[in-house]
């Protein structure tokens, strides 16, 4: 088992190198993998963040607790294509719910980054920050940052839900535009309660 999960962390690793330089051929081999334990070590990966996170913020609800409630979220986001791929496809065509499991927990580095990085800048450089030159500066340089982050996740996720549901690019788009109908009210409930002020998806 030892020798199993390193194996697989160094996929891991080479997975998230490879999406960087090369997302469209990494991607679609993400898409039939078969090795569970990847996708054990990414969700570890998200768990430590929310105690990290839990202990460096006041945050009215347990660390587990959002954990579990990611792990919804993201069962939620992931039937969601699949069920809908499901209406779109023919029976010849059949696509696996696992295949949607791995593409999108592959899609959660860029937000692990952003959201582990704000959370650095909010231990090294807290707020409020100052309109000096230097302010202005470092503000230029952290939403150009986050811009390349977001360009980064929104081609993982087309990615994702190309290769997994085998779908043409306007149908691809087509069910991403369905998605963000119902999720952005659903982020927006969840930010209402203090759950994700960004969802963590």
């Amino acid at each position: 088992m030892a020798t199993d999960l390193i194996s697989s962390l160094i996929l891991v690793i080479r997975n998230f190198v490879l999406l960087i330089f090369s997302p469209y051929k990494t991607m679609r081999k993400i898409s039939l993998e078969k090795d569970y334990y990847q996708l054990l070590i990414i969700s570890g990966l998200v768990f430590l963040y929310f105690k990290f996170i839990y202990f460096l913020r006041d945050k009215p609800y347990p660390a587990t607790l959002i954990f579990l409630f990611f792990l919804f979220n993201f069962l939620l986001t992931t039937s969601f294509f699949y069920l809908i791929n499901k209406f779109f496809n023919s029976k010849k065509n059949e696509t696996s719910f696992f295949s949607y499991i791995f593409t999108f927990c592959y899609t959660l580095f860029p937000t692990l980054i952003w959201f582990l990085s704000t959370s650095m800048l909010y231990i090294f450089l807290p707020p409020p920050r100052t309109f000096s030159n230097l302010g202005k500066g470092f503000s230029i340089f952290f939403i150009a940052y986050s811009l390349s982050l977001l360009i980064w996740k929104l081609i993982l996720v087309y990615l994702a839900v190309r290769f997994s549901s085998r779908q043409t690019f306007f149908r691809v788009f087509y069910m991403i535009i369905l998605y963000l109908i119902w999720f952005i009210p659903y982020s927006i409930f969840l930010y209402q309660f203090k759950l994700f002020r960004i969802p963590f998806i």
